[in-house]
């Protein structure tokens, strides 16, 4: 069994450290950049043709938008089950402040210097602290503004995909979570109290109990 991480929008693989899974086969997926107009299920598909090729049966784990393309991933590929951290199933799920980017071509103004600046201003309402906005700011900062833009237009337009029926889907989510409000999650299998959309950096332990748990 092999697990995949994919992290969330502007995060890397840094996102996923703090989780204690040292016994599993582990991979990351990071970022690669998009291709014009290049719609996220090619994207996804492309994204998973650089994981190493494996017989093992997989899991994927995705963070925030990592899980959507999760979901893009299982739909044309064998995946045993879906673990999604702070992450969406259904358009009705995301936020009308997700779904007006593209519409209203906002996307314009994501990019990752507006990202690392404004952090000042909205970070500890999300959770951040000293140590979790300095992670941010150098995650953010190896990701291209062509990236950040198409990322955010993805997920402004996506519409949820036909899972096939034998892959399992496995939630996890934090009740204050300001990105991706939990109040829009449908049924988490774990809720995080007072959790943040970055809960898999502090609620870490608890998180990895209960991935361990369900990976079998």
């Amino acid at each position: 069994m092999r697990l995949i991480f994919i992290p969330g929008l502007g995060y890397d693989d840094r996102i996923f450290h703090k989780l204690d899974l040292a016994d599993y086969e582990i991979e990351y997926l990071n970022w690669i950049e998009p291709l014009k107009n290049e719609h996220i299920h090619d994207y996804s598909n492309r994204l998973f043709a650089t994981a190493k090729p494996s017989s093992e049966k997989t899991i994927l784990i995705g963070h925030s938008l990592g899980g959507v393309v999760a979901q893009e991933i299982a739909c044309a590929h064998q995946i045993e089950k879906i673990i999604l951290i702070s992450s969406v199933t259904s358009r009705k799920e995301v936020p009308f402040s997700f779904k007006a980017v593209k519409p209203l071509h906002i996307d314009r103004f994501f990019t990752k210097e507006i990202c690392i600046k404004s952090i000042l201003f909205w970070g500890k309402s999300h959770g951040f602290n000293a140590e979790t906005t300095k992670l941010f700011k150098s995650m953010i900062s190896k990701q291209t503004n062509t990236y950040l833009q198409w990322a955010f237009r993805a997920l402004s337009s996506w519409k949820e995909p036909v899972l096939p029926s034998a892959t399992k889907v496995v939630r996890i989510h934090g009740t204050n979570d300001k990105t991706l409000p939990y109040k829009l999650i449908s049924k988490p299998d774990l809720i995080i109290q007072n959790g943040s959309h970055i809960c898999v950096i502090n609620k870490a332990e608890t998180i990895s109990e209960f991935i361990k748990k369900v990976i079998h």
